[in-house]
């Protein structure tokens, strides 16, 4: 029962291996397309052959089950349009336009990957039928009408592909032998409803159903190491009075606790309200580090996602899809950005309620392992809180992220700057300081702050480099040093 995972997880991690680095997209988002593209492939079985224990199988990082129920609509839902209910990859495109500039054929090694997998969960029940093999045709030709390719051809592949091949090769060979049954295996009792807590897997476990080898883990930092991070930070006074607050009253929680008196009940779930490039998810993984200092989070690591991380398009499968981000969130934080808008003006039946009332739940029902922080502008936020009664309670503890000031703006500029082996001249940081001041004078809801500060610089380094290389023998110190010209004209 187990192969099916084992086989799609395996793909998916060759394909990604293959493509050069700038372009590995998240597993996720294969997961996500996968997923889509089996259920219309059922859709149009006999009965909708495989069924909601397969479907669970495909997820590359572990395995998320499909009730009966969710299975069943789901496999109504995508008998509708096929363009429709199984939109292309969101990476896609960026595999054409790879090939179109380098000559690769990356794209052609998706399709072969698609058939695979395709025909391999098609042959999950011990047949492949006729409405199931035109499913698959019909979306491979989407893909290639949307590459604008030519029906897929045997030409050769770039030698970078020929493992990857080599494996498609075996996927398809076992697929073309009648031996579907045999394939699987013998039949395995099935998981247990919910998903298991990564941490309750023995590690043989997780290897049998093809899971990589865990990272070594890092190291804990201490508190004080933590704190110092949090405070080397540029301005946000307000927040890190408002962290050593929090700090202190889990010190006492945790005091009281060890001497046997009554603990009173304290939300660790916080609301971040600011605007961006302020350090919210910055903070946030402070905050986790500084958790697991004081044994409130067993791990600490930050896991952040917004509203496309959640929701899904159709029914049932949004609970799954958060329950999964939820999963690989245990132990440390669940950085929700621009919260609000899992709760939209005139939402109806909008599926962002379903991702709100799953993550209630799960704060609930992990809440000695599990912290959520929400964040977003600060006139939006109240939107979210008040989306759920349930929401008040839990999150009744917020930090304001204040706009930086044009100095704080400039010190930003100029650690960055150090950080890098550059340094502003005189003039060039008089300069800079006095139009910030006018960019901070003249703000409006797309100022971005820190990130506004971080794209400066990359185009000060862009515009310097073009400079100097000009130079005949440009010394370390010219090619150190930023100048006045180098900020001309993007500010």
């Amino acid at each position: 029962m187990q192969q099916l995972h084992q086989e799609y997880a395996r793909s998916i991690r060759e394909f990604l291996a293959a493509l050069p680095p700038a372009l590995r997209f998240p597993p996720e988002q294969a997961d996500n397309y996968f997923r889509s593209a089996i259920m219309s492939v059922w859709a149009r079985g006999h009965n909708g052959s495989g069924d909601q224990e397969a479907i669970s199988q495909i997820y590359t990082e572990k395995q998320i089950r499909f009730t009966e129920e969710q299975y069943r609509r789901a496999i109504s839902y995508f008998k509708g349009d096929i363009r429709a209910r199984v939109p292309d990859p969101a990476f896609f495109p960026a595999l054409v336009r790879l090939d179109s500039d380098k000559g690769t054929d990356f794209t052609g090694s998706f399709l072969a990957l698609q058939d695979a997998v395709l025909t391999l969960a098609a042959a999950y029940d011990g047949s492949l039928t006729l409405g199931e093999s035109r499913q698959i045709t019909a979306l491979k030709k989407q893909l290639e009408h949307s590459a604008g390719r030519a029906p897929a051809s045997d030409a050769r592949k770039p030698d970078q592909q020929q493992e990857l091949n080599q494996l498609l090769d075996e996927l398809q060979s076992r697929l073309s032998q009648d031996v579907a049954r045999d394939f699987f295996g013998p039949e395995e009792a099935p998981p247990s409803a919910a998903p298991a807590e990564p941490s309750a897997a023995p590690a043989g476990e997780k290897q049998a159903a093809g899971e990589a080898e865990p990272a070594q883990e890092e190291p804990v930092p201490t508190l004080e190491e933590a704190m110092a991070e949090l405070n080397a930070l540029v301005g946000l006074e307000s927040v890190k009075a408002d962290v050593e607050s929090l700090v202190n009253l889990v010190k006492v929680r945790n005091l009281r606790r060890s001497r046997g008196m009554k603990c009173p009940t304290l939300s660790l779930h916080l609301v971040f309200s600011g605007n961006p490039g302020t350090g919210k998810t910055t903070v946030a993984r402070i905050i986790g580090k500084i958790y697991r200092a004081l044994g409130v989070l067993s791990k600490g690591q930050l896991v952040e996602v917004d509203r496309s991380g959640l929701v899904a398009g159709y029914v049932g499968q949004t609970a799954i899809k958060t329950q999964e981000v939820i999963q690989r969130a245990l132990g440390g934080i669940l950085f929700i950005d621009e919260a609000y808008a899992l709760a939209p003006e005139h939402a109806g039946q909008d599926f962002g309620q379903e991702a709100i009332n799953t993550i209630l739940k799960a704060m609930e029902d992990h809440r000695d392992d599990l912290v959520v922080i929400v964040a977003g502008y600060a006139s939006l936020m109240p939107r979210f809180i008040q989306s759920n009664p349930g929401l008040p309670s839990r999150f009744n503890k917020y930090l304001t992220f204040e706009d930086y000031t044009p100095q704080q703006l400039l010190e930003i500029f100029r650690l960055r700057a150090e950080g890098n082996d550059y340094r502003l001249s005189p003039q060039a940081e008089d300069l800079l300081r006095r139009r910030l001041e006018v960019l901070y004078e003249n703000r409006d809801e797309n100022f971005g702050n820190a990130r506004t500060v971080r794209n400066f610089f990359e185009k000060a380094v862009a515009r310097q480099a073009d400079r100097v290389a000009q130079l005949e023998a440009p010394t370390d110190e010219d090619i150190r040093t930023i100048l006045p010209e180098d900020l001309q004209d993007m500010l």
